[in-house]
């Protein structure tokens, strides 16, 4: 399922919930049918596609003031409710939100965040090292070795395909 098709299917779970939860409807009223038509229209007609931000951190809007008002509505209510009814579409959404802020900041940070990940990696086995019980090495093994990874992701989530194969070319010179 492509971005557009998924961001659908979760406004209109959104608005969903909202009619059956909120209003306390068992059928979605007939204006409420016609804002997920309009939002699905929009979302079909969208200029940035797959690279689309999330509609609040979006820099051009594209909903009526009548829709935009009814949208923001639902939202207000459903958003902090999200993690109960869909899990799933939450954690989504949190990450795509997440992916979008890493990739804001600069090639500088990136390469520093990713350079960050060799001390952990010098650590996580450096540890096995000291005097202490086969658990706690396990132990901080897991951990230095999960913040690792977690900096190598998260520089490269930062770099991006266009930065990481600046930094490749950089360590040719």
């Amino acid at each position: 399922m492509n971005r557009i098709e998924r961001e659908k299917k979760t406004v209109q779970m959104m608005i969903e919930i909202y009619c059956h939860r909120r209003l306390k409807q068992n059928t979605i009223p007939e204006e409420y049918q016609q804002l997920i038509a309009y939002a699905h229209n929009r979302l079909s007609h969208c200029r940035f596609g797959e690279n689309k931000p999330v509609c609040k951190k979006c820099p051009i809007h594209c909903y009526a003031p009548k829709e935009r008002q009814q949208i923001r509505e639902v939202m207000r209510w459903v958003g902090p409710r999200m993690m109960i009814y869909a899990p799933k579409a939450t954690l989504i959404h949190g990450g795509i939100s997440l992916k979008h802020w890493l990739q804001s900041l600069s090639f500088r940070t990136g390469v520093i965040v990713l350079l960050s990940c060799i001390p952990f990696y010098i650590l996580s086995f450096a540890q096995m090292l000291l005097p202490i019980s086969v658990a706690a090495k396990g132990v901080l093994w897991t951990v230095l070795f999960g913040l690792a990874k977690t900096f190598q992701y998260g520089g490269l989530t930062i770099l991006g395909v266009e930065g990481y194969k600046r930094l490749k070319d950089k360590l040719k010179r």
